[in-house]
């Protein structure tokens, strides 16, 4: 099966975040999204809360180091045996298009993040990543180019590997 995957760094994206944002499970109505944000002021205390109960600040992946946090996840999806046709690592954020089994995506990942901070972890104490992954099941072949055209998009602000 064709998954998109994405997840970012801790703290980057955070309930209440002007950008928008969605509750877990979506148990919350939110006003907006990232395209179309809350009018400014919205949910203000939420996010400062959210803020507050971060235990280190947000973190932001320096450029010298993207390609290193790509490189070793492409490793890990390798010894996964998860044929990977592109990544894109930006300072706050991944995304991935991955072919894989359905059953244990979200495992997967976390195996993929856990190397990956551990590779950074002279640079990047502590939690690197933010809990959990957002893997979107794709659709048919179209869906699957315009994934590709997504990731390779990200250049050159990202890291970006697309296989050949």
């Amino acid at each position: 099966m064709r998954y998109h995957i994405t997840w970012g760094t801790y703290g980057s994206w955070l309930p209440g975040d002007p950008r928008g944002f969605r509750t877990r499970r979506h148990r919350q109505h939110v006003e907006g999204d990232y395209r179309n944000p809350p009018a400014a002021g919205t949910y203000e205390g939420l996010y400062a809360h959210a803020r507050r109960s971060l235990s280190k600040p947000p973190v932001t992946i320096p450029r010298d180091l993207l390609e290193v946090v790509g490189r070793r996840c492409l490793e890990q999806f390798a010894k996964e045996k998860t044929r990977v046709s592109g990544i894109s690592v930006a300072g706050r954020h991944v995304h991935v298009a991955v072919e894989c089994r359905p059953d244990s995506v979200k495992q997967m990942v976390g195996r993929v993040k856990k190397v990956s901070s551990h590779r950074v972890r002279a640079r990047i104490p502590g939690r690197l990543w933010q809990g959990g992954c957002r893997p979107l099941a794709v659709r048919d072949a179209r869906h699957w180019q315009n994934v590709l055209a997504y990731i390779a998009g990200h250049a050159p602000k990202a890291w970006v590997w697309l296989a050949e």
